[in-house]
C-alpha cells in the first residue's frame, strides 16, 4: 500500500527474514521490481524481488498471440491450398466426365450415363441434377447459368417442383450434355 508523505509516495514492505514492516519512495520500489536488484531492510538483511515483471508479462503474452496468429495463418493458407487442390481435381474429373470419360474404368462412351448406371450403379453415378451438381462441386447459380435459367428455377427443379417446360427442357439438355 502506497501512502503519500513529505511530498512523495512511500511504498510498504516486509523483511522477508526479521518480518520488519518498512517503507521506500514507490519509485525505488517500481525500480527493482524490473530490475530485480537488491535492496535492504532498516536491519540490514538484503532482498530483491523474483519472478516477472508486468512489462515481461506483457511481452510474453504478446509473444504468445503472435504465435496464435502465426498458427491461425498458417492453418489458414493451409486449408486454402486443400481447397485449391480439392477444386483443381472436381475441374479436372468435370472436363473428363464431360469428354465422355468413365471416373471408375477410364474408359471413354458415348452415352456415359447409361453406362453408369449398368456398370457402376453402386458408384452413386450422378442421376438427378442434384447428384451431377454436387459430383461437379457446383453451386445452383453455376448450373443456372450454364443452363440459362434462373437459380430459383434449378432449386425447384432438384426438389421436384414444377417447373416450366422451357426450363425443364434446358435443365434436361444441361444434364445429358454432361453426361454425353
Amino acid at each position: 500500500m502506497a501512502s503519500f508523505v513529505e511530498n512523495q509516495w512511500l511504498a510498504t514492505e516486509v523483511c522477508c527474514n526479521c518480518g520488519m514492516l518498512f517503507a521506500m519512495p514507490a519509485a525505488v520500489q517500481r525500480r527493482r521490481r524490473e530490475d530485480h536488484k537488491s535492496f535492504f531492510c532498516p536491519a540490514g538483511h538484503e532482498q530483491h524481488y523474483t519472478g516477472p515483471t508486468e512489462a515481461d508479462k506483457l511481452r510474453r503474452e504478446v509473444e504468445r498471440e503472435r504465435q496464435v496468429r502465426e498458427a491461425a495463418e498458417a492453418r489458414a493458407g493451409k486449408a486454402e491450398q486443400n481447397l485449391a487442390q480439392v477444386a483443381r481435381a472436381h475441374r479436372k474429373m468435370r472436363e473428363r466426365v464431360m469428354n465422355g470419360v468413365c471416373p471408375c474404368c477410364n474408359r471413354s462412351f458415348g452415352n456415359l450415363r447409361e453406362h453408369m448406371k449398368t456398370e457402376h450403379a453402386d458408384f452413386g453415378g450422378a442421376r438427378t441434377l442434384l447428384e451431377l451438381r454436387q459430383a461437379f462441386g457446383m453451386t445452383q447459380a453455376a448450373v443456372a447459368n450454364e443452363a440459362g435459367v434462373p437459380q430459383p428455377v434449378v432449386s425447384a427443379f432438384e426438389r421436384g417442383k414444377p417447373v416450366s417446360r422451357q426450363a425443364s427442357e434446358r435443365l434436361q439438355a444441361w444434364l445429358d450434355m454432361q453426361a454425353a
